[in-house]
């Protein structure tokens, strides 16, 4: 009688074990599409912190396209040189958006080998998707795959000033 109640308890907790596993994948299911390509996990990258007034940041979401430990590289439009890792990038996000942000790209370069790739990717900042540009700037990100996705192991960025973006980083019709 012991083994019996010994065993149901046994499958009981296996049961529930797997229950939470596929809980935890299902969780991150929607989020798979975001990384099965180069093109879905660069739109995700700049779909995650662009929105209207009031938007909230999903750190989780960006959290899942990136490699643990990637890092952030940044010239801002002052010049200003910031490096640190993806928590302290999500510290100046927390809150939600005062005014419409949408982190446009505009033309994106790809160089691709074996399980590497990186992504010249030239974006234009707006308060909607359709208004006219206040700042641009070009993310240079560095990905690999692994574990059947890509991930995004770190990325840099420049904002436009007095150096302007060069024209092999701009749309033809720019040219």
């Amino acid at each position: 009688m012991k083994n019996l109640q010994y065993n149901r308890v046994k499958v009981a907790l296996l049961f529930l074990m797997l229950s939470f596993s596929l809980a935890a994948y299902s969780d991150n299911a929607p989020l798979q599409k975001d990384v099965q390509s180069l093109d879905s996990i660069v739109n995700a990258y700049y779909r995650v912190v662009s929105g209207p007034e009031g938007f909230e940041f999903d750190p989780i979401t960006d959290t899942f396209l990136h490699a643990p430990n990637a890092i952030i590289t940044r010239f801002n439009e002052t010049g200003e040189f910031q490096r640190h890792g993806l928590t302290e990038e999500h510290k100046t996000l927390q809150k939600p958006y005062a005014e419409g942000f949408y982190e446009v790209e505009i033309n994106r370069v790809v160089e691709e080998y074996g399980h590497l790739a990186h992504v010249w990717s030239t974006n234009e900042f707006r308060e909607s998707p359709t208004s006219k540009a206040f700042m641009r700037g070009i993310n240079s990100i560095s990905l690999y795959y692994k574990d059947n996705r890509w991930w995004i192991a770190s990325w840099n960025t420049q904002y436009e000033g007095e150096e302007k973006i060069p024209l092999k980083y701009l749309p033809e019709k720019a040219n």
